[in-house]
């Protein structure tokens, strides 16, 4: 990836094309998702959580395969699922927040296979006045960054109530060698039952529940990913 943030100067003749078939994900094996869309996307993923090796900060994500660069939503150039994740649909843009003040700067990768100058829609008209699509991904994307912030604000209260287990799948396919994923964190339910009643309607209250039976509930589609990876 090649970040830029966007200026008419340099990228007045740039175009985006469409990105509907998410391509970039085509090597992916999970997606980022935000609480706001766990109920929906819960009905094909499963959600799951991952901690970050050198910062310890968890995210929200969608398994989208079994195994690192595999995605069994995609297929024939395509995607293949009914749902897509928000994250996925925004790029190439994101949002670079300058740390030492409140500035932010829309950006893009200069390199996406999606960036030309022929096909698409135009950041600029022919007077370097910013198009109002590309207005309308800046918008989107800081919504999209306010629910991030949701997002953590939810996985902090997880942690804070102890909810959060690591857990291990260890997968046995028809035709291939078992293997175990490891890295996961769920939302133990085993504990979530044994919360105590002002914790759970602690949880009630801050509109937690929803997120979290979504997720619980989202395990069960661990056996629809191997069900596709079966007749992939």
């Amino acid at each position: 990836m090649d970040i830029k943030a966007i200026n008419n100067g340099a990228h007045g003749k740039l175009k985006i094309k469409n990105n509907e078939n998410l391509q970039q994900s085509k090597d992916k094996h999970f997606a980022p998702v935000v609480v706001q869309e766990f109920i929906a996307a819960s009905q094909e993923f499963p959600i799951v959580f991952i901690k970050d090796a050198g910062t310890g900060q968890f995210k929200a994500i969608a398994l989208l395969g079994l195994k690192p660069e595999e995605n069994l939503f995609f297929s024939d150039d395509t995607w293949q699922a009914g749902y897509k994740p928000e994250g996925l649909t925004l790029y190439p843009f994101l949002l670079h927040q300058d740390k030492n003040s409140e500035h932010a700067v829309l950006c893009f990768d200069e390199n996406s296979f999606l960036v030309n100058e022929t096909e698409g829609q135009a950041l600029f008209d022919e007077n370097g006045v910013q198009n109002q699509w590309l207005t309308d991904k800046g918008e989107r994307i800081v919504s999209y960054i306010e629910k991030t912030n949701s997002t953590e604000n939810f996985i902090k209260l997880l942690l804070d109530k102890d909810l959060l287990s690591p857990q291990t799948l260890n997968l046995n396919l028809e035709g291939e060698d078992e293997y175990t994923i490891n890295g996961l964190y769920v939302i133990d339910e085993k504990k979530l039952n044994a919360l105590p009643d002002e914790v759970f309607n602690e949880l009630r209250k801050v509109g937690a529940l929803p997120a979290i039976f979504a997720s619980l509930m989202s395990m069960q589609r661990i056996h629809y990913l191997a069900l596709r990876k079966l007749t992939d």
